[in-house]
């Protein structure tokens, strides 16, 4: 079985050269030629599989994508094929979550809002959405769910309207990008949607930037009593507007997903797919591949408390995890051309594509041993235990 392997795939010949004959491809290189006699085709987003790069795959059978997203495969020509698909839904679930959680603690911080009082509406409930709302429900932190697609699959969560989300305290969007059907998403939060909101709500998008209507997004943010707003995904990537950056609160280059848990574990299901079609066992997992971490010591205010306080979690979190550190690196590296909007583009989107590429090393909690006094209650420690981490009296 000839498998072909995209390069940048984390592991991938590690967990796939005792399954198949593994050939490894850089996606800038990729011809259509080279898909002559190859069976599986392994890639990540930046190969698109289109009609014209599958001209010449003779034997092609199975395509998967270590990614959450699909929207770089041509799934209606692949289904017109017979060529089997899947990907890697929810491989960076955790690391989303984890990512509109380091905002909301700064938004806790520097008293955007209390979250002892806030409400966050979640738009979409699917794999990244239920992973935050795990982490809401843990932390007790009010939220709603909208996702009319899954309201009206049967599944039997309570949902809420969109105009109920425009309502809260939070909007955070974790949707596909859905051009056309009952549903689709494209511009979602529209123009009229951004009006309704104030200075004292907080719209984070961390899905695609097609979702937000960015034009009117950026007349919006130049208008008074404007959202507080942080992006980690814009319209046009890399060519991204960053006349953006001088209004948003935090912007990030599409790296929400980007922990090493979630790029490895997308390697792990897709070996485990591969593994199924070529009819072998599965005798590799997610621990045989990461690095132990250095446990983190947690400096509690408050151990003894009942519950875990958000100034506590500050304190513990962010040394986990920080977004103003993606954030600064951005600006930095973008800014550096200047506020250009969208001149000097190409410029812009190869610091942008860059800034993906080559993006730090982020662990998710699950990789952490937390040190916690002796003294702390066990109501806090069982927090803690269920936000990932390995709690250690010290």
């Amino acid at each position: 079985m000839k498998i072909l392997l995209e390069d940048t795939i984390p592991f991938g010949r590690d967990y796939l050269s005792d399954v198949g004959d593994v050939t490894t491809y850089a996606w800038q290189s990729l011809a259509p030629e080279k898909l002559q006699g190859i069976d599986i085709l392994a890639l990540r987003s930046t190969t698109k599989v289109t009609p014209a790069l599958l001209a010449k795959a003779d034997k092609l059978q199975f395509v998967t994508t270590a990614t959450a997203g699909t929207n770089h495969l041509d799934k209606d020509y692949l289904t017109s094929a017979n060529i089997n698909f899947n990907s890697a839904a929810g491989c960076n679930a955790v690391a989303v979550a984890e990512y509109v959680l380091s905002v909301l603690l700064h938004a806790h911080k520097a008293k955007k809002l209390d979250l002892n009082k806030a409400k966050v509406g979640i738009v979409g409930a699917g794999n990244v959405g239920s992973a935050l709302s795990r982490i809401l429900t843990v932390l007790r932190i009010e939220h709603i769910l909208c996702d009319p697609p899954l309201e009206e699959s049967g599944d039997t969560r309570s949902f809420k309207s969109l105009s109920d989300i425009a309502k809260c305290d939070v909007i955070t969007l974790h949707v596909p990008y859905v051009k056309a059907g009952a549903h689709p998403t494209g511009q979602l939060i529209d123009q009229d949607f951004l009006a309704s909101l104030s200075s004292d709500q907080l719209l984070i998008n961390a899905c695609r930037g097609e979702v937000i209507d960015e034009a009117s997004l950026l007349a919006r943010l130049q208008q008074d009593n404007a959202p507080t707003v942080v992006l980690d995904v814009f319209d046009n990537e890399p060519h991204v507007d960053t006349s953006l950056f001088d209004y948003a609160w935090f912007v990030t280059p599409h790296i929400a997903g980007h922990s090493v848990e979630g790029k490895v574990r997308g390697t792990q299901m897709i070996y485990e797919q591969i593994c199924d079609i070529v009819s072998a066992p599965v005798n590799k997992a997610l621990g045989d591949f990461l690095e132990p971490t250095t446990p983190v010591v947690a400096k509690l205010a408050h151990p003894k408390a009942e519950h875990l306080s958000f100034d506590d979690l500050v304190a513990v979190f962010h040394q986990v995890y920080d977004i103003s550190i993606d954030d600064a690196h951005t600006r930095d590296t973008l800014m550096a051309e200047g506020t250009l909007g969208t001149q000097n583009n190409e410029s812009i989107g190869s610091k942008f594509a860059a800034l993906r590429k080559q993006y730090r090393v982020r662990r998710e909690c699950s990789a952490y041993v937390l040190e916690v006094p002796s003294s702390t209650s066990r109501n806090i420690q069982n927090t803690l235990s269920a936000l990932g981490f390995e709690v250690k009296l010290a």
